[in-house]
C-alpha cells in the first residue's frame, strides 16, 4: 500500500476532519513529506549507538524536514497542528516501531517546534543546543548546565531516564537500547504535558486531531526557554 492510500485509508477512519485533512495534502507532497523522519521509523531496529545519538538523529531529521522559510508567530502555531495531523494520518509506525508510532510523532513535532520559533527569531543553534533544549522541555533535566552535560553522555543519557522511569513510571530501560525503547523512554518521561500523555495514551484520535491547546502550551514554554516572544 502506497504512502498517499494509506494517508486515505487512515483518513476514512478518522471521518470528516480526516478526509478534509487528507484532501489538502497533494499526493506528491503526501510522498515527499517527513522523509528523514521515516528513514528513522524505517528499516531493522537493530539498536541505538545511545539515547543522545538517538536524540541527536531526531534533531537532525527534522532540521531536514522542516525547510519552511517566512514563518510569523501565527504560522508557528497553525504549522505545529497540521504538522501533528498529517503524522497521524500517514501511520508510519509499522513493522519494528509498531506501538509507539504516537509517541514518535510527538516527539518530532515538539523538537519542530522548537526548531520554528529558533528559525522565527534567527537563533542559530547548532544540533547539540537544540537537543538540550528538548531535554528541558521534556523535564528530563532541570538545568542549561545538566542539558548540556547529558547530551555530551556526562552521565549518560540513559542512566538519567533509567531513574526517571523507575520513579514514575515504574518502569525499566532495557539494557540492550534500541530505536523502540528509545522512543518509549523519552516519551514515557517527558514531563511537558501531562495532558498530552493521557490524551496519546486513550484514544488515537485526540492525539491526531484535537492539538490546540497542547501546541500552545509547548510553545509558550520553548519562548520561555528560548528568551523569545512570539504574541
Amino acid at each position: 500500500m502506497s504512502l498517499r492510500d494509506r494517508l486515505e485509508e487512515n483518513a476514512r477512519r478518522l471521518g470528516e476532519g480526516g478526509r478534509k485533512i487528507a484532501a489538502s495534502v497533494p499526493a506528491q507532497r503526501a510522498e515527499e513529506s517527513f522523509r528523514n523522519l521515516r528513514e528513522i521509523a524505517g528499516g531493522e531496529d537493530d539498536g541505538a549507538p545511545s539515547i543522545e545519538g538517538f536524540l541527536l538523529n531526531l534533531i537532525r531529521a527534522v532540521r531536514k524536514d522542516e525547510q519552511e522559510e517566512g514563518l510569523n508567530a501565527r504560522d508557528v502555531y497553525v504549522t505545529s497542528r497540521k504538522r501533528r495531523r498529517r503524522l497521524g494520518l500517514m501511520s508510519f509506525g509499522a513493522g519494528p516501531l509498531i506501538g509507539v508510532a504516537n509517541q514518535l510523532a510527538d516527539l518530532y513535532c515538539e523538537t519542530a517546534i522548537i526548531f520554528d520559533i529558533a528559525a522565527l527569531h534567527g537563533l542559530e543553534l547548532s544540533d547539540e543546543q537544540l537537543a538540550a533544549h528538548m531535554l528541558l522541555l521534556w523535564g528530563i533535566v532541570e538545568s542549561p548546565t545538566e542539558a548540556r552535560q547529558a547530551i555530551e553522555g556526562d552521565p549518560p543519557l540513559a542512566s538519567i531516564l533509567a531513574g526517571k522511569l523507575r520513579k514514575q513510571v515504574g518502569g525499566q530501560l532495557p539494557e540492550k537500547l534500541t530505536k523502540r525503547s528509545a522512543i518509549k523512554a523519552l516519551w514515557d518521561v517527558r514531563g511537558t504535558l501531562g495532558d498530552a500523555r493521557r490524551a496519546s495514551s486513550s484514544k488515537a484520535v485526540r492525539t491526531v486531531v484535537f492539538t490546540g491547546f497542547h501546541t500552545k502550551k509547548v510553545i509558550k514554554k520553548a519562548e520561555a526557554q528560548l528568551g523569545v516572544a512570539t504574541g
